[in-house]
């Protein structure tokens, strides 16, 4: 999964109630479980060029989103 694609997930999740997130991180974990390879994680402190281009659209569409509601 690309960042993009995580950050994505992480967006869609915050406009669900807590019961349904509940219930998507169970069902997330069942899949994993069922699906996933071991070993598939790779864990690094270097930012590659995506995660960089990754970030920024973040910071970009949080303040973009910020500075729309405060124009209400």
């Amino acid at each position: 999964m690309t960042n993009s694609e995580t950050i994505e997930v992480i967006n869609a999740l915050r406009g669900l109630p807590p019961e349904k997130v509940a219930e998507l991180r169970d069902f997330a974990l069942f899949l994993r479980d069922k699906y996933g390879k071991p070993g598939e994680i790779q864990y690094s402190d270097e930012w590659s060029e995506e995660d960089l281009a990754d970030a920024s659209n973040a910071v970009f569409e949080y303040a973009y989103k910020t500075e729309k509601e405060e124009d209400r």
